[in-house]
């Protein structure tokens, strides 16, 4: 693994946190869906099929879909820099900055970073 570039990290954890800040934000503020579109939640979904499933939510609602395309690649990006160890950590730092909505943050990117890494070092949510 790379040495840790601490800019770079503090670069990905703001974006973080602005990218779970419109992500609660927009989820507690949009009418209820009339159809509700989630992703499958098969276990044995490979990443080619989770990131269909990623597009068809994306074309079901842009916004959010964005959003969640660009939490997962934050989550690639912070594990290329230090593995699931530094995403815990980043995550938990970020999510804390909003108490009120610490537990929606979390679950957020906990579910949209599952399966990122690999077979010695793997995000599961």
């Amino acid at each position: 693994m790379a040495e840790i570039d601490h800019k770079s990290i503090n670069e990905l954890a703001s974006a973080l946190d602005a990218i779970l800040t419109e992500l609660v934000e927009y989820r507690l503020l949009r009418p209820a869906p009339s159809r509700l579109v989630k992703l499958d939640p098969k276990l044995s979904l490979s990443a080619a099929e989770k990131r269909d499933e990623l597009f068809r939510r994306i074309s079901h609602d842009p916004f959010e879909g964005a959003l969640l395309l660009a939490l997962q690649a934050l989550g690639e990006a912070l594990h290329q820099q230090g593995g699931t160890k530094l995403m815990r950590y980043i995550l938990q730092t970020v999510a804390q900055r909003d108490q009120e909505n610490e537990s929606r943050r979390l679950s957020s990117a906990d579910s949209q970073w599952d399966g990122i890494g690999d077979e010695n070092d793997r995000w599961n949510a």
